[in-house]
């Protein structure tokens, strides 16, 4: 949402990222959703968090300054150099779990965790960015949510997002462990395409294990991977537990709670008519929503703006490289078995007897003479 700038502060004279949102047919709500990420950022100081520096607005426009981020994002590095190495992935997310934890501890939830917004500063500091469309843990339903649109990635939409419930902090664990998972695998857990395909899997499916695409995997990394993919929000680790880099097998502060009922497939379909059906409206325009924040800032910001540089230029462009990463030569090999389906078993047809009915008629009665 907006566009984001390299711009001068005049006054304390450093650069920052100048994010700026303009007039369009929803302003009411592109101004909120901007409003709700200056207050956000601004609650949390984190280093692995993006800082804000100023809010305000000049006529029509409305602009954020923050801190200025020189790198790339991990869903950049992750295109260039092909999956990361395990040490490499759990290191880059351990951070990205330290700066939600911050979040999470201002009562913020995210809501749109996902590589893009991850971004890998030159000494190799990871930042969580892009609070533009975040919970506060401490308010009711609001203009975004009464609409009962879901926000979010689908490849990265945890299960109880997609059944339409609120967002929580394992929410943005869940998709945080969809990032790891992309980052070794070079593929999300679930792939379809359309939106509402993909919700689905995260409600019904189980993803494919690491291990089985590449098997150097299994262990620590894996381990983590399938803990922050529980179905069950309650069975997640919190970000402290991530970034502290605890694990299924040693944890011990987890409180384990009663296992929630799983829904069954006709309440996950009748789920589908609010919230997988709605993404045909609402996902897919979030799909669209998502991606064109993607997009490269246009080359200059708007006239009479004394405090940008004229040839500004889009924050997190890439200025380092690292060696490229070395690929297995084996092949990747995908489960494709299932769980085999016995076929029921026909119920016995009663077998009639070929013997004649042997009941005994009851005797007639034998006609009278007529004699006294």
């Amino acid at each position: 949402m907006g566009d984001v700038y390299r711009a001068v502060d005049v006054v304390l004279q450093r650069e920052v990222a100048l994010k700026l949102v303009r007039p369009v047919a929803d302003t009411l709500m592109a101004t909120e959703r901007f409003q709700r990420e200056a207050r956000a950022i601004a609650q949390i100081r984190d280093p692995n968090v993006v800082s804000a520096y100023d809010f305000g607005s000049d006529g029509p426009d409305s602009y954020l300054a923050m801190e200025l981020v020189t790198g790339c994002t991990v869903g950049e590095e992750l295109r260039e150099y092909g999956p990361f190495t395990a040490d490499r992935a759990l290191h880059v997310v351990r951070q990205a779990a330290a700066g939600l934890a911050a979040a999470h501890e201002q009562g913020v939830v995210h809501r749109d965790v996902k590589p893009g917004n991850l971004l890998l500063a030159e000494d190799g500091t990871v930042k969580v960015a892009d609070f533009g469309i975040v919970r506060f843990l401490d308010e009711e339903t609001t203009t975004m949510t009464s609409s009962a649109q879901i926000v979010g990635t689908s490849h990265f939409l945890a299960p109880e997002r997609a059944l339409g419930k609120p967002a929580g902090p394992a929410s943005d664990i869940y998709a945080l462990g969809c990032v790891l998972y992309q980052l070794v695998t070079g593929r999300t857990p679930f792939t379809a395409d359309e939106p509402a395909a993909i919700m689905f899997q995260h409600v019904e499916r189980e993803p494919v294990a690491p291990s089985e695409l590449r098997p150097e995997l299994a262990g620590e990394c894996e381990e983590l991977i399938l803990w922050m993919l529980a179905k069950d929000p309650a069975k997640r680790p919190t970000a402290l537990q991530i970034a502290g880099g605890a694990r299924p097998s040693n944890d011990t502060t987890t409180t384990e709670l009663p296992p929630v009922r799983r829904p069954d497939r006709r309440r996950v379909l009748a789920g589908a008519s609010a919230g997988l059906v709605l993404a045909a409206s609402a996902v897919v325009g979030v799909a669209v929503y998502n991606e064109a924040e993607q997009k490269p800032a246009t080359d200059s910001l708007l006239p009479g703006k004394p405090s940008v540089e004229p040839t500004a230029t889009a924050v997190a462009v890439r200025t380092t490289t690292r060696p490229p990463v070395t690929r297995s030569t084996k092949p990747t090999t995908v489960r494709t078995t299932g769980p085999k389906l016995t076929k029921s078993t026909k119920s016995a047809k009663p077998v009639k007897s070929s013997k004649p009915d042997k009941t005994k008629k009851p005797k007639k009665p034998k006609p009278s003479s007529g004699k006294p």
